[in-house]
């Protein structure tokens, strides 16, 4: 490229770099700031967060199913009435005591029925009916008979036994995992919010070490524009000091619009947005990242993972219910074997008064007893249950074993990374500081024209990138400690947060 063209790119970036920068701060000064502290956007996501408030109410979802499966077992009362008339000519009017015959009777029954959690059932019923007819033969016209009855049933083979709290069991251990998924997202959630602040704080003094370069670069050009007229440097110092205030320029236009992007993020997991005023408002983070050493043994960090994760706490249950679901479908396979039995007390008289008398007397009883067994043929509905419960556990033991190697390897590699970030800090801080050494060593050199304005120029730079790198190493080492918690399942009780 020849030069009188490289000086126009250069003057044109410049140019278009202010023009950004001059639009940004004039609608950066017209948006209000709120000033937020970590514990403050932990209690908002607690709050506000949209995730976690859709799933609080999985609980309450299954809380209902609970009840549901508990309905079961609800006893039943049976009321009814009916009617009839009939009139037939006889064929035998000796024996029916009428040429046509005619008869009308009403009824009523109360009953009550109760399922009982060995699968069987009991009840009890009262029944009461008029019967009258034009037939000679029937000493007592109208009639009124009623009865008293006891009633039971019990499987003896098929559903028999505990087999029946199999739904409840179940829905109860549902209401669990849901509570289980709900821990899982506040940890997710929580551990979430926590590193996005501190990638706005990251954002934050990044934007000012991006202005500081630019503040530095500024000042160099102004310098070499002073020394150009005394005849001390040249056009090129003026320009390489004009070419890099533009670059600059535009580093500090990335900087302001990775803040914008991380304040949407945050707004957005704090739920600030419900309000469509907070869209156009800064957030100030307030609090700095705490370099505390966090000391961790790593045998110890695994067992408490495997002890505290919500998740594998969850796998364990959903192996519980496949061993409920294989107890009910090898129930399911077996014949099925009623017994069944009924105590009854009668009464019968022409006053209706005088047969609910007979009754209490129990002076007419009537019983019955009676097995029933059912045997299907084929039963290939229950072997295939059956089946597929088996290999549902199946899955679900490998499913787990693979959740406990994940959850090993993960906290593996929080822990490293922890180590590593620790080191990174060391590293980042004594590179800045040589780098802030060697800047205002060349300063000195630049001052009495032993050096150029590029190699000042490099030198700034290097210093930027250094001071950088360390702020970044600390975030990062902050965030691989909200990580560590999160991978051993400890964010709730880290942060304080009770979870009922």
């Amino acid at each position: 490229m020849k030069k009188k063209y490289r000086i126009r790119y250069i003057l044109c970036c410049m140019f278009i770099a202010i023009l950004c920068k001059g639009a940004l701060f004039a609608q950066e000064e017209t948006n209000e700031r709120i000033e937020l502290t970590l514990v403050k956007a932990i209690s908002l996501t607690l709050e506000s967060n949209l995730n976690i408030r859709i799933q609080r109410i999985s609980p309450q979802i299954q809380d209902v199913l609970v009840t549901q499966a508990q309905g079961r077992f609800d006893p039943i009362i049976l009321l009814g009435s009916d009617a009839d008339w009939s009139e037939q000519p006889s064929l035998t009017p000796f024996i029916t005591g009428a040429d046509v015959r005619t008869s009308n009777a009403q009824g009523f029954v109360l009953g009550f029925d109760d399922p009982i959690f060995t699968g069987g059932s009991y009840g009890l019923t009262f029944n009461s009916n008029r019967s009258e007819s034009n037939s000679i033969r029937q000493t007592v016209n109208p009639a009124y008979g009623s009865d008293f009855a006891i009633n039971i049933t019990q499987p003896l083979l098929e559903g028999f036994g505990r087999v029946n709290n199999a739904s409840i069991t179940i829905a109860r251990n549902n209401k669990d995992i849901s509570r289980l998924q709900l821990k899982i997202q506040l940890i997710n959630t929580l551990s979430q919010v926590q590193n996005t602040y501190w990638e706005l704080v990251f954002a934050r003094e990044n934007l000012k070490v991006q202005e500081l370069a630019l503040k530095q670069a500024y000042d160099l050009l102004t310098v070499n524009q002073r020394r150009k007229e005394v005849g001390k440097a040249t056009i090129s110092d003026v320009l390489q000091a004009q070419a890099a205030v533009a670059s600059r320029e535009a580093d500090v236009i990335a900087a302001q619009d990775v803040i914008s992007d991380v304040e949407d993020r945050l707004k957005r997991i704090t739920n600030l947005i419900q309000n469509e005023a907070l869209w156009r408002v800064s957030i100030t983070p307030v609090d700095l990242p705490p370099f505390e050493t966090v000391d961790v043994n790593l045998s110890e960090s695994i067992t408490t993972a495997l002890q505290n994760r919500p998740e594998y706490t969850q796998a364990k249950i959903d192996l519980e219910n496949s061993d409920i679901s294989i107890k009910v479908a090898k129930n399911q396979r077996l014949p099925r074997l009623d017994l069944e039995g009924s105590l009854a007390f009668n009464g019968l008289d022409g006053q209706l008064a005088d047969a609910f008398s007979q009754v209490g007397t129990v002076e007419y009883d009537s019983w019955r007893v009676g097995l029933f067994l059912r045997v299907p043929i084929g039963d290939r509905t229950s072997k295939s249950e059956l089946k597929r419960s088996q290999l549902e556990k199946e899955q679900g033991l490998l499913a787990l074993q693979n959740l406990e190697q994940r959850i090993i390897t993960e906290v593996r590699e929080a822990v490293r990374q922890l180590d590593t970030d620790r080191k990174r800090i060391e590293a980042t801080k004594v590179a800045e500081d040589f780098a802030r050494q060697t800047l205002a060593a060349e300063n000195k050199k630049y001052e009495v024209g032993l050096s150029t304005s590029l190699d000042l120029l490099q030198f700034q730079a290097i210093l930027a990138n250094a001071s950088r790198d360390s702020l970044r190493s600390i975030i990062d080492y902050r965030q691989s400690v909200v990580v560590l918690y999160q991978t051993l399942g400890m964010t709730l009780i880290q942060l304080n947060i009770e979870f009922e």
